[in-house]
């Protein structure tokens, strides 16, 4: 158990990052999305998994951080799960608004 918690702070550092830049491609294919909207789908489909389990772990990792680390990690990893989770929830409920 040691060897899985030994390096909480890189992992949640790496997740951190990870969950920046998919947001700005996200961001970035939807200001595209006026030229391409199929692949602006196919980039949501594809990206929101991914960030969702990355954020899921690195929001795991942090409570394992030893120090005053820990709780801006939490915060962190804890704000980008509700702007994911809000996210959703918005393209869900407007999903049959426009056509």
């Amino acid at each position: 158990m040691k060897k899985f918690l030994k390096d909480s702070l890189k992992v949640s550092i790496a997740s951190l990052v990870t969950s920046i830049i998919l947001y700005v491609v996200i961001i970035g294919f939807f200001l595209l999305s006026v030229f391409t909207a199929n692949a602006f789908g196919t980039v949501i489909k594809i990206i929101v998994p991914i960030l969702t389990l990355v954020t899921i772990l690195g929001f795991i990792y942090s409570f394992f951080i030893k120090g005053k680390q820990k709780i801006p990690f939490l915060t962190l990893h804890f704000v980008s799960l509700c702007a994911l989770s809000f996210s959703i929830y918005l393209a869900v409920s407007f999903q049959g608004f426009a056509p």
